[in-house]
């Protein structure tokens, strides 16, 4: 299945599992692409913590993209300070 998060720039073929959440020596994680979560004790507290995971990714998605940059100083007694060549 071929699978593009809302601002990947990249079109790429990902995988969706349909059951991100997981038992391994009982103990119970969920999966993204990133990485495996957990553990956790249960596995209800791991789908709610993939729930706010992604409730997460999310927000700070959005955020990020409605973030406006800085605007560059124009006064010329401002300038970037190196500190490696102290």
């Amino acid at each position: 299945m071929h699978v593009m998060r809302k601002h990947d720039t990249k079109e790429g073929t990902h995988f969706r599992s349909a059951e991100r959440v997981f038992c391994l020596n009982g103990k119970w994680y969920f999966q993204t692409r990133e990485l495996d979560h957990g553990p956790f004790t249960s596995r209800g507290v791991a789908a709610a913590e993939l729930e706010r995971y992604i409730n997460e990714m999310d927000f700070f998605s959005d955020v990020k993209t409605t973030i406006e940059p800085l605007p560059k100083p124009t006064s010329p007694d401002w300038q970037l300070a190196d500190f490696d060549d102290q």
